[in-house]
């Protein structure tokens, strides 16, 4: 182990960076087809996968569920949007790893980081973590659904900073939303790894906040880029000051 064990973490979004979501996606756009073409409004797979990702290139601000914004792109008004997001059956596909991630997690162990998850995903989502083995590699998980918080609130992100005892500095966040994963990580002074990874892989920056400290194309790119981030903290005074809980 390093001799700065534990002075450092890393935290991991779920889709698209520790577990592929894109079956589960695919699952997700079929089962909304057929339902708007059962209630009247005729609407393929293809053409909503398209409205979803332009929504993920260009995410509402206002509207937390791509979802939703997908929806309201074809015409639906916004309280049956909704209520076809509550019925949609989300996670009835499980998330499976990607062939690297328990390497990846046991690899930033050795090496000294704390590791955890910290990602918007309903409670079962803890099912796939565990089934994967990610659970076991893992110094804490803190679902959405699970905490009662969000992204990109502020708060939730201070949910594990505060378990950690780390200063935010201390702690890097990777995801590959720009304004879901980036830009409340960096506000609140943590690292932030943007994981170019699925259909936010485009999604541009909106301003100098949404601007990682570092960018990767896979999991194995994170590796090296946080061990250099991490070398260069040891020359930064007062890095390691403990977090404590806003008042």
């Amino acid at each position: 182990m390093s001799a700065h064990a534990g002075s450092t973490g890393v935290l991991f979004d779920v889709g698209y960076c520790l577990l592929d979501e894109s079956a589960r996606l695919g699952r997700a756009l079929d089962w909304l087809a057929a339902a708007l073409t059962a209630g009247g409004r005729p609407a393929s797979p293809s053409g909503l996968h398209a409205l979803y990702e332009a929504a993920c290139r260009a995410p509402d601000p206002t509207q937390p569920s791509l979802v939703v914004q997908t929806l309201l792109a074809i015409g639906l008004p916004l309280p049956d949007a909704q209520s076809m997001r509550r019925a949609l059956p989300w996670d009835a596909v499980p998330l499976t790893p990607y062939p690297d991630t328990l390497a990846i997690l046991r690899e930033l162990r050795d090496a000294g980081f704390r590791v955890g998850v910290l990602a918007n995903q309903p409670s079962s989502t803890q099912r796939d973590l565990d089934g994967a083995g990610i659970s076991a590699l893992c110094d804490g998980v803190w679902l959405s659904e699970a905490v009662g918080l969000a992204k990109p609130d502020p708060r939730f992100f201070r949910v594990a900073l505060t378990a950690w005892g780390l200063a935010p500095a201390r702690v890097a966040y990777v995801g590959d939303r720009r304004d879901n994963d980036v830009a409340p990580a960096k506000a609140l002074g943590m690292a932030t790894v943007r994981l170019r990874v699925g259909p936010h892989a485009d999604q541009p920056a909106r301003g100098a906040g949404e601007v990682p400290t570092m960018e990767a194309l896979s999991l194995a790119e994170v590796v090296p880029q946080l061990r250099r981030w991490r070398a260069s903290l040891h020359a930064r005074p007062g890095a390691g000051a403990v977090s404590r809980p806003s008042r």
